[in-house]
This record gives C-alpha cells, sequence and structure tokens, in this order.
C-alpha cells in the first residue's frame, strides 16, 4: 500500500508541475485528502451514506488518506479522431483504534468512441433520474455501498436521434457484475438501464422516463444446502439461466437437475429495480426537477401494484450570475415511501403475491447489500447498522427495517467567496416489516452540517468541517464531526 500512495503522490506532483503548461484542457486531474473523524458512539447517518462505503460506520475515532487521480476525456477541438481514453484510481486508507481499512473506490479504465463508452473495473456511479447532489440516495442503486468490478458497455450522455429532429434521446447501459462477497461464493450482477429524453438540449422544458434493472445471480452456498431453494447449494448460473433473468421471464420447467421450484416458481435469480419519470424546467435564474422513482422487486411492482411505494423528490437550483457574498446555490426536498409492498399477504395462487419484503431473499441471504452496506436506499438499513435493543424479534433477516415513511430536505448554500456550506436533514417514521411490526412505530431524526472553505493562500486547498447528530430511534443516539484537508490539481 505505501507504493500505491508513493506512486500517487509521484504522480500527483508531476500534474502539479504540467498544469501551468496544459491548461485548461488537461485531461488529468487529482485531488489528496487527509482527516480525522470522531463521534460518542458510531459515525452520523448523513455523515457516512452514499459515500461509497469510504467512511466507517462503527467508528468512534478515525482517521482518513484519500488519493484520487483521474484521466478525462479530452475535449480540445484539434483531435480528429473519434476515440477517446480515459481511466480513474481513488483509494482511501481508513485508520481505527482497532483496524486499518483500505477502499479502493476508484480503479478502472475506459475507452469511448463518439457516444459509446466501454469501462471495465470499480467506478462511482449511481442509477436513476433525480438530483446527484444533494439526495438522500436512490432507491436502487444509490452509491451507499461499495464499488463493485463490472465490465459496461453504454452511452453515458443522452443521444440524439437525427431524424427526429433531436426531440428525442436516449440513454442506456448493459453490465456485468462480479458480487465478490463471503457468504456466497461465485455470484454475478446482471444490470441495465434505459432512459428517455422528450426535448432537444436548448428546450427550457424536457420529459424523462425511463428504468433499471439489476439481479443478483448465480454462485454456491453452503447455508443452502439440503434445503429447497437450492440444487446442492448450487444457484442456476448456465446461459440458457442467463437469458431468462436478462427477459425477467419465468423458467420454462418448476424444477431440473439446475434448480428447485424455488427458482421454476419464481424467476431466476434477485431482481430489483426502478421505473423512473422526471420533468425539468431550465429558466435563465434557475433549474427546477421533480422526479418519481417507483421501486420493483416482482411483477406486482412493475404493474405498480405496490404504489405510492417509491421515492418522490423536488430540486432548485440557482443558476444565475450572482456577485452577492451570500446565495442559496441549491435545495432538494424527498419523499421515501415503503409502506405498501403489494399489501400484507403473500398468497402464492394469486396472480401478484404481495409483501414483497423489500430488500431481502430467500436465497441471497444478505439481500440486496454488497459488502455489508445497502445498494440501494441507506434508510433502509442492514440489521448491522440498527440499534440494538430493536433486534432481538429479528434474528436472521437481515434487513429488519423496511417500511419506512422519510421526509428529507437539504440546501447548500454560498455563504462568502470559497466558503460552501450543506445543511441536510431527515425525518422518518419506522414500522419494520410485514414480518415483524414495531409497535409502536420507531421515529427517526437525522441532521448534519458539512463547511467547506478553499484557502487563500495556498492554492486549491479546501478546509472541510462536519458535524451530525441521530436520535435515539431506528439508530441509536450519536454525535460526531469530521475536519480535514483536501488539495486540488
Amino acid at each position: 500500500m505505501k507504493i500505491v500512495f508513493t506512486a500517487c503522490l509521484f504522480i500527483l506532483t508531476i500534474l502539479e508541475a504540467s498544469a501551468q503548461t496544459t491548461g485548461s484542457t488537461r485531461p488529468w486531474s487529482a485531488s489528496a485528502e487527509v482527516g480525522a473523524g470522531a463521534s460518542t458512539l458510531q459515525t452520523p447517518f448523513l455523515l457516512r451514506v452514499n459515500q461509497h462505503a469510504t467512511v466507517p460506520v462503527a467508528a468512534s475515532s478515525f482517521g482518513t488518506a484519500r488519493l484520487n487521480v483521474a484521466r478525462n476525456y479530452r475535449t480540445d477541438t484539434t483531435i480528429k479522431s473519434h476515440w477517446r481514453w480515459g481511466g480513474g484510481l481513488y483509494a482511501v486508507l481508513n485508520t481505527q483504534s482497532t483496524r486499518n481499512e483500505i477502499v479502493w473506490v476508484d480503479a478502472f479504465a475506459k475507452v469511448k468512441y463518439r457516444s459509446v463508452e466501454l469501462y471495465a473495473g470499480r467506478r462511482r456511479e449511481v442509477f436513476g433520474l433525480g438530483d446527484t447532489l444533494l439526495t438522500s440516495g436512490f432507491l436502487v442503486w444509490s452509491g451507499n455501498a461499495p464499488t463493485m468490478p463490472k465490465v459496461q458497455l453504454s452511452t453515458p450522455d443522452f443521444v440524439s436521434i437525427g431524424w427526429l429532429k433531436n426531440i428525442i434521446s436516449f440513454k442506456a447501459s448493459y453490465a456485468h457484475g462480479w458480487f465478490a462477497t463471503p457468504y456466497v461464493q461465485g455470484s454475478y450482477l446482471h444490470q441495465k438501464t434505459l432512459y428517455v429524453r422528450l426535448g432537444k438540449p436548448t428546450w427550457k422544458l424536457k420529459l424523462y422516463a425511463g428504468l433499471n434493472h439489476q439481479v443478483q445471480w448465480g454462485g454456491r452456498a453452503d447455508y443452502l444446502l439440503g434445503t429447497q431453494k437450492a440444487v446442492g447449494g448450487l444457484l442456476p448460473q448456465t446461459l440458457k439461466d442467463y437469458f431468462s433473468l436478462v427477459l425477467g421471464r419465468f423458467p420454462a420447467e418448476k424444477r431440473n437437475d439446475r434448480f428447485t421450484e424455488f427458482d421454476g416458481t419464481n424467476r431466476v435469480g434477485n431482481h430489483i429495480g426502478s421505473i423512473d419519470a422526471a420533468l425539468e424546467w431550465n429558466g435563465s435564474k434557475a433549474n427546477w426537477l421533480i422526479y418519481r422513482q417507483h421501486l420493483y422487486e416482482d411483477a406486482s411492482g412493475v404493474s405498480f401494484q405496490n404504489f405510492p411505494d417509491g421515492l418522490v423528490g423536488i430540486r432548485f437550483k440557482n443558476v444565475a450570475k450572482s456577485t452577492k457574498s451570500f446565495s442559496l446555490r441549491s435545495f432538494t426536498m424527498e419523499v421515501l415511501n415503503t409502506m405498501s409492498q403489494s399489501g400484507p399477504v403473500f398468497d402464492e395462487t394469486a396472480r401478484f403475491q404481495g409483501r414483497d419484503n423489500y430488500f431481502n431473499h430467500g436465497q441471497y441471504i444478505e439481500g440486496w447489500s454488497y459488502l455489508g452496506r445497502t445498494l440501494g436506499s441507506a434508510y433502509i438499513l442492514p440489521r448491522s447498522e440498527v440499534n440494538p435493543a430493536l433486534l432481538p424479534a429479528t434474528e436472521g433477516i437481515f434487513f429488519p427495517n423496511n417500511r419506512i415513511q422519510m421526509l428529507y430536505a437539504a440546501t447548500e448554500f454560498r455563504v462568502s467567496r470559497g466558503v460552501i456550506v450543506q445543511l441536510r436533514a431527515a425525518r422518518s417514521i419506522n414500522y419494520g416489516s410485514y414480518n415483524v411490526q414495531y409497535g409502536p412505530p420507531v421515529k427517526q431524526f437525522s441532521g448534519s452540517a458539512v463547511l467547506d472553505a478553499a484557502l487563500p493562500f495556498f492554492g486549491a486547498t479546501h478546509f472541510i468541517l462536519a458535524g451530525g447528530y441521530d436520535s435515539n430511534g431506528i439508530l441509536a443516539n450519536t454525535v460526531g464531526g469530521y475536519v480535514g484537508l483536501k488539495k486540488k490539481w
């Protein structure tokens, strides 16, 4: 690890030396950060979520060192070739009293031809329609868990259809990934997205719609040996099974030498996704975005039997040019609801079974998580993050609390030149699940404040100060903070 950090520091030195000669079109960028955090119990919720697992959860104190080097696509018009290449390396070292941890956030290479990109490795991503800056976290792929190794073919930006006079554009991706998790060996990720935009890029009003679909599939799990959920502990992973899960079809047989009735009467793999819609208004002084992400895990969700479950949000962004020392830059408000789950009754004979039990799964016992962190909305907590006082009645359930009503608000504003402040607050009512309901429901409040101040005498160096608070509810009562220095090249 020392070799890696030494190499990164050497690259940063070269970047700083070359910045004065290559100008703003240079493709390389980098940053380095050092900091420390402390809390009364564990890191406050809003200071740790949706950061790709770079912040420790159960830490009363920690130190961190972060190095990020990226090669972006060249944008200068002097290059005639349509090919572009790039990549990224982002490593985080967290030190605690009991352990040290290295998190490889980015480690990828990418190549692009015109509008189509291919990348391989680990890379920070979110999927869905919504505000990516101040969101509480997208429903299905939020950036809360560690990055997963993938190979992905995509159009990273919306591509206009010329013969429709650029009124309709699309954005799509198709990926294969690896769930390198200890509890099940050799399982995979299938992931695809398709989004459509109605409106030319220059139009003030644009409409968006689309969906994303992900499946955890394959692998071997010893805990499934001798059960009716797998054959010899193996989960279906042939090419025929792959095409079945890609299309979301039921298998042609209820059972065979590859799978039992669990897969035969359901679908191969752990399916999850969201159906999204958004409206954007881009005025001369303000940009407004209204969006909805509708969660589905089976046919009942696809047919909206679980309505109104999902995430609804509105985002305001100030795009007016201003010389004022104080100005509001952005504001986001979101509502998360997961109460319906297509009803409380699971009926195998019905067309839509109900009791969807979000993020949990009968074969993959850690459900929609990766290396212990929730892949989707962080407000559906894994049991390791739930207040221990609420756990005795939910033994064996990885996500014991998935029926939630939550109101969230966040804002970013400039208080003076070079000083930015972000405030976030979330209020939730937690009901447990249909299997084990909390009585009475558990209320929770979480808040955070982050100050980012550019230091005028040290180039592109920023001082970061953050604080957070969790009331005693679904989370244990915690107060904590973070202080750091970040240098950009």
